[in-house]
């Protein structure tokens, strides 16, 4: 059956809170986002409808016991480590398609722990780690810089500057505060010099293919990985993409990225962050993102895509598309 009708889901309480963010001093901008992805669809020949998911769980649930054709997906909820498999759990249980990963790749991705333990264990380089709680012993011997993160994606607003640790009292200052404000298990993770990169993948199983690749803060000498300081515009400026690198460096870090999404059944699209070491000359994978945002002239996904010549509507097209077809194909 061909579909007809597409959904947008996403939650009003996030999207005004980020948008607040991103676009302080593009006003013009708040409210592109989601305007442009109901013109995309509609234009290419769907019955658009959107919904916010900022509703009470049996309301929630009613609703989407109806018929519904496809998901366009962009939803964070607003609470829980696992914010955004909450609804693609849901419309699983509801035998709705959606567009992007379920929710197992979702909750792997924003669990450091284990996304470490499925790059290792398909042969991906990631930075050397160990995790800690409150009972635990902090390992010796140590091979400073560490960067300290807590153990779920969920919490990246507690990342800071302070959270790179040069010596022992530095590291048990930082593991005691991100464990006080999350009570949960914290990553001490090597601290690697080199180029931050990211890489985009579209589409499913072997038809997947990578978006140019993006080199991150390219004015800077040290990387500052998960806490550097944006500007409001995002990754429209301080960035380049495609990134200068040679054709073995660009194909390396192609293969590797298309691997992960492959070998962890991710669907649709997602992309990943990297670090290029300047020491060991390969990419070290350390950030799997199942769920990449969409933010008009603002998130990382939409600038590859222009990189590449894809405008913003078409990508939308192509992802509605991919998703179609997924479907279709029963994959």
């Amino acid at each position: 059956m061909p579909i007809k009708n597409i959904w947008i889901t996403y939650s009003q309480e996030i999207l005004e809170n980020q948008e607040k963010s991103y676009y302080k001093t593009r006003s013009e901008l708040k409210g592109k986002t989601l305007t442009m992805i109901e013109e995309a669809l509609q234009e290419a020949g769907w019955e658009v409808n959107k919904i916010s998911v900022d509703l009470p769980l049996p309301q929630l649930t009613e609703f989407f016991s109806q018929k519904i054709d496809l998901i366009f997906n962009l939803t964070i909820c607003v609470s829980g480590i696992y914010n955004q498999a909450f609804l693609p759990l849901l419309l699983d249980a509801n035998n709705i398609p959606y567009l992007g990963s379920n929710s197992v790749v979702h909750s792997l991705c924003l669990d450091r722990s284990l996304s470490k333990l499925c790059l290792r264990g398909i042969g991906i380089p990631t930075p050397s780690y160990f995790i800690w709680s409150s009972k635990e012993e902090i390992p010796e011997n140590l091979d400073f810089p560490l960067i300290i993160k807590p153990r779920f994606r969920s919490h990246q607003e507690i990342i800071s500057a302070q959270s790179v640790v040069s010596n022992q009292e530095e590291l048990e200052r930082e593991l005691q505060r991100v464990f006080s404000e999350t009570r949960d298990e914290v990553i001490a993770e090597k601290f690697l010099t080199g180029r931050e990169m990211m890489i985009g993948i579209w589409g499913n199983g072997k038809s997947a293919s990578p978006l140019p690749i993006m080199e991150v803060n390219v004015s800077r000498q040290v990387l500052l990985w998960d806490f550097q300081t944006k500007n409001d515009k995002g990754y429209v400026e301080d960035v380049l993409c495609p990134a200068p690198l040679s054709e073995e460096q660009k194909n390396q870090i192609e293969k590797m990225a298309l691997k992960i999404f492959q070998e962890l059944h991710m669907r649709d699209y997602a992309t990943f962050k990297l670090i290029f070491s300047e020491k060991e000359e390969i990419p070290f994978f350390f950030e799997l993102n199942s769920l990449p945002s969409l933010y008009y002239r603002h998130s990382a996904f939409p600038e590859m895509c222009n990189a590449s010549g894809i405008d913003y509507k078409t990508m939308v097209q192509k992802l509605a598309r991919i998703a179609e077809e997924r479907v279709a194909r029963k994959l």
